[in-house]
């Protein structure tokens, strides 16, 4: 990945949107106002307490992630759930 690069962020993880790579550092890559993880590619905001899990802060999280080259990316189908005025998972209401 380069600078002036077009790689997409996916925002709330299904609306793609286009950037372009206006810098990299050690540890970020930067489009514009936004920053990602350059491991992980997950959004860092600071003011939204938004970022890559870290052995202080195993159980952070993110809400946008940038496609990154080197890995495989699939839908992750959501799995049916019982209804919630009977129980059943092919309702019987």
């Amino acid at each position: 990945m380069n600078v002036g690069d077009e790689i997409t962020r996916m925002l709330a993880g299904s609306i793609p949107m286009k950037l372009k790579v206006t810098e990299i550092t050690e540890d970020r890559i930067i489009c514009g106002g936004w920053e990602f993880d350059k491991k992980t590619g997950a959004e860092i905001d600071d003011d939204l307490g938004w970022g890559p899990p870290t052995p202080d802060e195993p159980n952070k999280m993110t809400g946008s992630f940038i496609k990154m080259p080197s890995v495989t990316y699939v839908q992750v189908e959501a799995e049916p759930a019982p209804c919630s005025g009977c129980g059943f998972m092919k309702c019987q209401c």
